[in-house]
């Protein structure tokens, strides 16, 4: 179709071609727009994109330099940076120069160096002493100058602490076995009437293992962290062979007389106004239903340190809710722990958590940041001098609580003085946690200490409800410690009977001696009676709790005091 010049068209004709001209322009204009508006939204699509791979970027790194922290750091260190300080920076420099102040000053031309106190010796005079008189040798009584025999005139003596290893022996028991003539005479078979003397039961019929032995191999594997393996070895090295087998049988075979004992610790426990949970992992080898490589769990319980010390392990196939929820099933009072949502399942409790696990977070946070002017005036900084203010406020009111003469005193005193000074200052801080929320967004570490902190803002501050609540699960924590330190060494159990059994011997092992009792002393008068009472008897077996005043003094492990006060009764 051929085109018409303009000069050709007609008016009505104009005014069409017009009419479309501008329909198109708008359509190119509108199209037009939209790419703008496409390419606009792809920009800030991509700029979105692009600060979150700077976050990502961010907190990768943060990650990066805490796997790098917690692989390098010395084990020692991580025990300083985990404890709270308890003093503020003006009471640390006073301890700084208390302590140079302590120390001998040399001045030596221009500059000093601190010379250490010597250490005092350890005064033994409580053990017993050997007393070996040396004798004379021939020849050497003659006086070198005149030659006349020489008499002695003192002794010069010289001490040395010995230590005796332990000795094996095989003790054998001859039982009287009477026998009745008059019987024989009597009886037209002429069978003889026999009778057994009343004797001591042994802890298993037809079984070498004597009292002692177990009570050994129990404090040398709960107590000093020995495998089975090891301990074989040293009875090798006394040419004795005690299979190991024998000893994890004797260990299980123990469990009889050790539950009735835990279960009386138990019931203990589930009175105390507070208990303090925590857990750590474990491996079994032969657990039905799960892999070799399955993690397993193990509880600590404890009650709180103004009681005495009862600390109770419980095994468990995982980490679920409902372990706590069996194992304090009737229990109605304070669980303090950390953030672990399991606990959430146990019905009837108040809810307590760690203030030093929050306070930890930030410092993981603070060793991220360079080491710059500016860390030291950094959020993190501030969040950690806030909060080891709040500590060091609680260590002065407990310190403060020991003029009152009972322990009711000290508690209501404790949970007034926390209502007046210690909540104040909790509230401050959560406070000023939300006014940095904001400006923290983009820090993961910090961002995470913030948030943690803030959204356990009321059970982290339960401690102001009652004086018997601690402010943090540290002991709990310590109870745990010796189970990771011989985990560490033993790495697995080989069945669930046998961690079971586990849990309840290291539930006596560390109750006796977070109440100053010799594990193998009290484990030897264990087995020497309780094979010869009724297990069932609940107020006979409370004489052999590892917190009974009516253990024998033999068990306990004195205090530097009250061996000095012995020793002053004696010499009168």
């Amino acid at each position: 179709m051929a085109v018409k010049s303009i000069d050709d068209m007609s008016k009505e004709e104009l005014q069409e071609h017009y009419r479309k001209e501008r329909e198109w322009m708008f359509k190119r204009i509108q199209k037009m727009e939209n790419t703008i508006q496409d390419l606009k939204k792809t920009i800030e699509d991509n700029e979105i994109n692009i600060n979150d791979l700077k976050l990502e970027l961010s907190v990768t790194k943060e990650k990066l330099k805490q796997a790098i922290a917690a692989k390098y750091q010395s084990q020692k260190h991580q025990v300083i940076i985990d404890m709270p300080t308890l003093f503020s920076d003006a009471e640390e420099e006073v301890l700084k120069v208390e302590e140079t102040e302590n120390q001998e000053v040399i001045t030596v031309g221009e500059h000093q160096r601190k010379k250490r106190v010597k250490e005092k010796h350890i005064n033994y005079d409580h053990l017993p002493q050997e007393i070996e008189t040396l004798p004379v040798p021939d020849g050497e009584d003659v006086c070198k100058n005149c030659g006349a025999k020489m008499h002695i005139k003192k002794y010069d003596e010289r001490k040395e602490l010995v230590y005796i290893p332990s000795k094996l022996y095989v003790k054998v028991t001859r039982i009287p076995v009477l026998e009745c003539v008059e019987c024989q005479s009597m009886n037209e078979e002429g069978k003889s009437s026999y009778q057994i003397v009343s004797h001591p039961k042994p802890i298993f019929p037809r079984s070498m293992v004597s009292p002692e032995l177990l009570a050994y191999i129990i404090d040398m594997k709960y107590n000093n962290g020995l495998p089975l393996y090891t301990i074989e070895k040293m009875f090798e090295r006394q040419n004795v062979i005690v299979p190991r087998q024998n000893m994890a049988n004797w260990i299980i075979g123990a469990a009889k007389y050790l539950n009735p004992l835990y279960d009386l610790m138990k019931a203990d426990l589930l009175r105390a106004t507070v208990v303090q949970a925590d857990e750590t992992t474990t491996q079994v080898l032969n657990e039905e239903g799960r892999l070799s490589t399955s993690t397993s769990y193990m509880f600590v319980y404890r009650n709180h340190k103004y009681a005495k010390p009862i600390i109770l392990y419980d095994y468990r196939a995982s980490r679920s809710g409902e372990g706590p929820k069996e194992f304090l099933k009737d229990y109605n009072g304070y669980v303090m722990t950390d953030a672990y949502d399991g606990y959430n399942k146990v019905e009837g409790i108040i809810r307590s958590m760690c203030n030093v696990h929050a306070l930890r977070k930030f410092k993981d946070s603070y060793k991220l940041l360079p080491n710059n002017k500016a860390r030291k005036t950094s959020d993190e900084a501030m969040a950690i001098e806030k909060y080891d203010k709040i500590f060091h406020t609680e260590h002065k009111i407990e310190a403060a609580s020991m003029k009152e003469t009972t322990l009711e005193k000290q508690i209501a005193y404790i949970q007034k003085m926390r209502e007046e000074k210690l909540k104040p200052q909790f509230v401050n801080f959560f406070a000023w946690l939300k006014e940095i929320q904001t400006r923290n967004t983009g820090k993961y570490s910090m961002s995470q200490a913030i948030a943690y902190t803030l959204n356990h803002q009321e059970e982290l501050m339960r401690c102001i409800e009652n004086g018997y609540i601690p402010l943090d699960n540290s002991s709990c924590e310590r109870s745990i410690r010796p189970f990771v330190v011989i985990r560490n060494r033993c790495k697995f159990y080989v069945s669930p009977k046998g961690a079971d059994a586990s849990a309840k011997i290291y539930s006596i092992v560390i109750t006796c001696i977070e109440n100053r009792i010799n594990p193998y002393m009290y484990f030897t008068h264990l087995f020497e009676n309780l094979p010869n009472m009724d297990l069932t008897d609940k107020e006979a077996l409370r004489k052999f709790l590892p917190y009974s005043e009516e253990l024998p003094s033999y068990t306990k492990i004195l205090t530097q005091k009250e061996i000095k006060a012995i020793l002053s009764e004696q010499g009168k």
